[in-house]
C-alpha cells in the first residue's frame, strides 16, 4: 500500500499530478482577470468544488497537455494551465 503524503508536502494544485494520482479539491485558487473568473466559474460548474474527489485519469504524452480527469461520475479535458487553478489536498484528509 502506498502511503499518503502529509498536507503540507502533498501537490498545491491539479497540474502537479500524474496518471493514477488521487486527490480531494480544496478550492480554486482566486481569479485575477476576466479570462480567469470565467474559466473559475466554468471549473465550479463542472464539478471541481470543495470535498470533490478527483482522479488523474491520462496525461498526454509528451508534454502532459491535456490531462483527463474524473470528477464524480464525469471525465473531463483539462489544459494544465486550467488544471492549475485547482487547489488540492490529499484524498484521506476529507472526513
Amino acid at each position: 500500500m502506498s502511503e499518503i503524503m502529509p498536507v503540507a508536502s502533498y501537490p498545491a494544485h491539479l497540474a502537479l499530478l500524474g496518471k493514477g494520482d488521487c486527490a480531494v479539491v480544496r478550492g480554486l485558487s482566486d481569479a485575477s482577470g476576466d479570462g480567469e473568473s470565467a474559466l473559475r466559474l466554468r471549473l465550479l460548474e463542472l464539478g471541481f468544488a470543495p470535498g470533490e474527489k478527483i482522479r488523474v485519469l491520462a496525461v498526454s504524452f509528451p508534454q502532459g497537455d491535456p490531462m483527463a480527469i474524473r470528477v464524480g461520475n464525469s471525465t473531463f479535458a483539462l489544459r494544465r494551465h486550467e488544471a492549475a487553478m485547482v487547489q488540492l489536498m490529499p484524498p484521506d484528509s476529507f472526513a
